[in-house]
């Protein structure tokens, strides 16, 4: 049985094996430690009015979606800074169970809009779930 739960302190170890197992694969190819993961989910949940859901299925953490409040001048956004899915649950429609819990429960706090970067591969699943393209490009500099 899924359920999509508010994210809880018990959680954070399965939500750490479960971004470590959807992005050690294609597109991402990434090698993340327990360490790094855990470092990344913490920093997320951090910030102001930080929330997240996890997917549970059969009491084992398989996905989950964080992010935290954005304010604006007329409205808060919701910024999304991560969303995954361990591979062997992918296409299933869970990630999407995960978009629309935490929309439930924004939606609960007077928080209408969600926001997120993707990549070109996850376009698709977006489009798919009711979201569409900003007007907002992503900027980036490495020195």
């Amino acid at each position: 049985m899924m359920e999509y739960l508010p994210i809880e302190q018990h959680h954070l170890p399965g939500l750490a094996g479960a971004m470590m197992a959807a992005y050690a694969k294609a597109p991402w190819n990434e090698n993340w430690t327990e360490e790094r993961a855990m470092r990344r989910i913490r920093a997320i949940l951090s910030n102001f009015q930080s929330a997240g859901m996890a997917a549970v299925k059969d009491g084992k953490v398989i996905g989950g979606v964080l992010g935290y409040v954005d304010p604006y001048a007329e409205e808060d956004f919701f910024f999304v800074s991560e969303l995954f899915v361990m591979p062997e649950y992918q296409k299933k429609g869970y990630g999407k169970g995960l978009l629309l819990a935490l929309e439930k429960e924004l939606a609960a706090a007077g928080v209408h809009v969600t926001q997120l970067i993707s990549i070109d591969d996850n376009l698709g699943f977006y489009h798919a779930s009711g979201m569409g393209k900003d007007s907002v490009n992503v900027m980036f500099k490495r020195f």
